[in-house]
């Protein structure tokens, strides 16, 4: 595991080829799940190289240092998701609407029998 991409694993002729890995991929879930924690441990070792290449680099190969950079933090985003860009949040919201009434008797129409009578609130005032 030395970080070699699948592409050019697969372009040794005493390998199965791309078309037919993908094959297998498709075909075995268990293969599918290694080549998933595969693909994570390389994006993990392109993360260790970029650190070399930042204490490596000069005036003249900082543009070239830049753009590699650049490529291995996008594909350790979709590989890991932990440096992934976009973070997800799960928001279980319970509302209670309450109001009362002139004889300050309390409504509450939270647990309505419908979702949408829940959702709607109407009011209706009395003429003085």
């Amino acid at each position: 595991m030395n970080g070699t991409p699948l592409t050019r694993i697969c372009s040794n002729k005493d390998l199965p080829s791309l078309s037919k890995v993908y094959d297998w991929i498709a075909e075995d879930k268990e293969f599918a799940n290694k080549i998933i924690n595969a693909r994570k441990i390389a994006a993990q070792t392109y993360l260790d190289r970029m650190i070399e290449e930042l204490d490596t680099a000069d005036n003249r190969s900082i543009a070239v240092v830049r753009e590699k950079l650049h490529h291995y933090r996008w594909m350790a985003s979709k590989l890991i998701g932990i440096y992934g860009d976009k973070q997800e949040i799960k928001q279980d919201t319970n509302i209670t609407i309450q109001w009362s009434s002139e004889d300050d008797n309390i409504k509450n129409v939270t647990n309505s029998v419908s979702t949408d009578a829940a959702n709607t609130v109407s009011h209706t005032s009395r003429g003085s």
